[in-house]
């Protein structure tokens, strides 16, 4: 919704976040979505795809860092990493602070996304243009279907569970990430609010467990401001690593200087889940 120069993405008509923007730098359809880059004093420059926010320049590292380097911590030596959504590009450029890090494939249904990003949010996307990066526009249930024991890690960097972005949380999708794992290697996936979307953040919990084995998923939160509820989930998976007792002791001083938000505490300290989210698992 926008009124007065301010943007609202409604959640269920039940609770709601604001932002008062300046100058739009974009706006178009694409096939999938309403694509719209904004300016604005608050959070620098703002992403909205479908009327809800994606990517803001304020608060986007804390999202992204711990997406990526929870996994890139803790499996040994990843070197070949496909990214399933993430179209803005920020994902990719915290994957790509790894110098051991080979190639990186992002599979974005909506090139729209990549292009307008790549134009209006140059800093966050900056990765995109490394070499070791290929862009592939193409659904991503069907893409990551067609691997075997290819990839070391799997990021799932999904929108919510509307439109095209339903088929991202399907139990036929999350057995098809399994497949695509290499021995060793692990998978993360978003998995929505566990404050205002618990149905969402459960059943996602539970189908991931039901593909890769009891207690080989494991939640962890970090805390997004512009995000519905600000309490987000992500969920780690392996059948081969643990993400606690394999919790990096430091990470590297080149790779610290980087970050904004991860840390080797942190790490630790996200895998700890407040009582009602373990009473949520439990259903």
């Amino acid at each position: 919704m926008i009124r007065g120069n301010w943007f609202t993405e409604a959640l269920e008509q039940r609770t709601a976040f604001s932002v008062r923007y300046g100058d739009t730098l974009f706006d178009e359809n694409s096939t999938f979505q309403r694509v719209q880059i904004f300016e604005s004093e608050a959070m620098g420059r703002v992403l909205i795809l479908g009327g809800c926010f994606m990517v803001t320049e304020k608060d986007s590292f804390i999202y992204h860092e711990m997406l990526v380097h929870p996994a890139m911590a803790v499996v040994r030596e990843p070197r070949k990493v496909l990214v399933i959504g993430g179209g803005d590009g920020v994902t990719v450029t915290e994957i790509v602070r790894y110098a051991g890090v080979e190639s990186v494939i992002l599979c974005e249904i909506d090139p729209l996304v990549v292009s307008a990003c790549r134009a209006h949010l140059p800093k966050v996307s900056a990765g995109l243009s490394d070499p070791r990066v290929t862009v592939v526009n193409e659904d991503g249930a069907a893409f990551v279907a067609r691997f075997q024991h290819e990839f070391d890690v799997i990021l799932v960097d999904s929108t919510d569970p509307v439109g095209p972005g339903v088929a991202l949380y399907e139990t036929s999708f999350y057995e098809s990430v399994r497949r695509g794992l290499r021995s060793g290697g692990a998978a993360v996936v978003q998995t929505e609010s566990p404050l205002f979307m618990e149905d969402t953040f459960s059943s996602s919990v539970s189908n991931l467990g039901s593909v890769f084995g009891e207690g080989r998923c494991r939640p962890y939160l970090a805390t997004i401001p512009s995000y519905p509820g600000a309490l987000w989930s992500f969920t780690f998976c392996s059948e081969d690593m643990a993400p606690v007792l394999e919790a990096p002791e430091s990470i590297p001083p080149q790779l610290e200087k980087e970050l904004s938000y991860y840390s080797a505490e942190v790490h630790r300290a996200a895998f700890a889940l407040p009582v009602f989210v373990r009473r949520l698992l439990r259903k």
